[in-house]
Parts: C-alpha cells; sequence; structure tokens
C-alpha cells in the first residue's frame, strides 16, 4: 500500500513537472485538449508527453493543422541540400533533425513490404511475424534515406563518389551505406574525392561568356595587313614610309 501510494505520488509529481516546465504558450494548448482532463485524471505522463510532441512539432492536435505541417515537413526535407561551405556532420545533423519531424508526423519514407519480405527472403524467413516484418521495414526505410542523404550532399564535392557507386549498381553491387550516420562516416573519410566535379555547368568555362567589342580582332588584322606591305624606300616588308 504505501509503495503505490508512493508511485501515485511520483507520478503526480513528474505531471506536474512536465507541465512547468511548458511555456504558457504550450501550456495553454494542453489545456485546452480534449484529452488533458482523462491525462490529468489519471495522472497519464506518458499521455502528456505524446501531447507535447505533438503540439511542438505540428503546432496543433488540429487535423487540418496536422495535414499542413506534414505536407510542409515533407518540402522541407525535399528541398534540404549540403551548402557550399557546411560540415558533413552538421549536414547530418540537419538532415536527421527534418527525418525526425516527419516520423513524429507519420511521414515515413520508403516503407515497402514487398522489399522487407525480400530482405527476409535472403534470411530464409518466408513467413514473418508482423514484428519481424516490422523491424524489416525499419531497415529499408533505414536505407533510403541514408541513399537520399549522399544524393542531397554537395555535387561539387562528392559527385566523383557517386559516379562510382552508380556504375557499382549497374554491376550489381550493393555500395551504398545503410544508414544515415554510416553514410556521413563513408563521405567523409573516402579517399580521392574532387573538388572539381565536372558537370555541364564548369566543363568548358563554368557557364560564363565573355563578349569581346572586337578591337583586338582589329587589331590582329592591321598588324598581319602590315607584315604585306613593301617599304618604297628600304624594299623590305612588314614596315613603311610615309
Amino acid at each position: 500500500m504505501k509503495t503505490e501510494k508512493q508511485l501515485e505520488g511520483n507520478f503526480r509529481n513528474l505531471f506536474m513537472v512536465l507541465m512547468s516546465l511548458c511555456d504558457s504558450t504550450i501550456k495553454n494548448k494542453i489545456e485546452n485538449t480534449s484529452e488533458y482532463p482523462k491525462l490529468m485524471k489519471r495522472l497519464d505522463s506518458l499521455g502528456l508527453l505524446s501531447v507535447i510532441k505533438k503540439l511542438v512539432y505540428t503546432g496543433s492536435t488540429n487535423e487540418y493543422d496536422v495535414r499542413h505541417n506534414k505536407a510542409t515537413a515533407l518540402l522541407n526535407l525535399m528541398n534540404l541540400h549540403q551548402e557550399k561551405f557546411q560540415s558533413i556532420q552538421d549536414f547530418r545533423d540537419q538532415y536527421l533533425a527534418m527525418k525526425k519531424v516527419c516520423d513524429v508526423l507519420d511521414l515515413r519514407i520508403g516503407r515497402c513490404e514487398t522489399d522487407a519480405k525480400e530482405i527476409l527472403k535472403k534470411k530464409n524467413v518466408t513467413n514473418p511475424t508482423d514484428t519481424q516484418l516490422n523491424k524489416a521495414m525499419d531497415q529499408v526505410e533505414e536505407e533510403q534515406h541514408a541513399i537520399i542523404f549522399m544524393y542531397k550532399m554537395d555535387r561539387h564535392k562528392y559527385g566523383n563518389i557517386l559516379d562510382q557507386m552508380e556504375n557499382d549498381v549497374l554491376q550489381k553491387k550493393d555500395p551504398f551505406p545503410k544508414t544515415v550516420s554510416k553514410a556521413s562516416t563513408l563521405m567523409e573519410g573516402w579517399k580521392g574525392k574532387s573538388g572539381n566535379y565536372v558537370n555541364k555547368y564548369n566543363e568548358a568555362n563554368d557557364g560564363i561568356a565573355f563578349a569581346t567589342d572586337g578591337k583586338e580582332e582589329k587589331a590582329g588584322n592591321k598588324n598581319h595587313k602590315k607584315k604585306e606591305i613593301t617599304c618604297f624606300k628600304c624594299g623590305k616588308k612588314g614596315n613603311y614610309s610615309n
């Protein structure tokens, strides 16, 4: 009986601590949710954490706002690319943070059941349990993010590495890392990466064209004509007397 009272007191304290850590805006939103009376009655700290997380990532528990924030989060992830002077570690952390937002909003990329079953089939698992299937889909999703992460890196610096990996894929090899962290480590330590990746913009002249006013060409023609002139005084070509 004493233990139960202590446990109940701990839950109440945790609930109150969580509420005290929220700013006034979040606290008001929590108290205005339909779940709050039940959470308060049961001192459901885990349920409270779930509501807080949803509010922090989406700004609201309203379904309309969630759909809008899902679209925004997905667009942010799609438009994300490594900046010119951004380190691999900083870009990795930025990518994982955006991935976390998508996970919380239930925006899962690459969770293909067919691909998961193919992985399990290679392990001689033909009739997987739900647990095995979900674990395999987690693996497929993580591998997809690793590949996407690599293609979002600075192509000017790491384009040659990706070209080599694409060539390996053509040879039916599996060169891509299986997690974002491993992809980051691989790109950081790769030997022979070049900062002079050739593409259609920098192959010949970096896409820059220069115009001339024709003065150089006229001067060249004038000097050429002068070489053909024979001086009437000395009889030599290339100079003349007025």
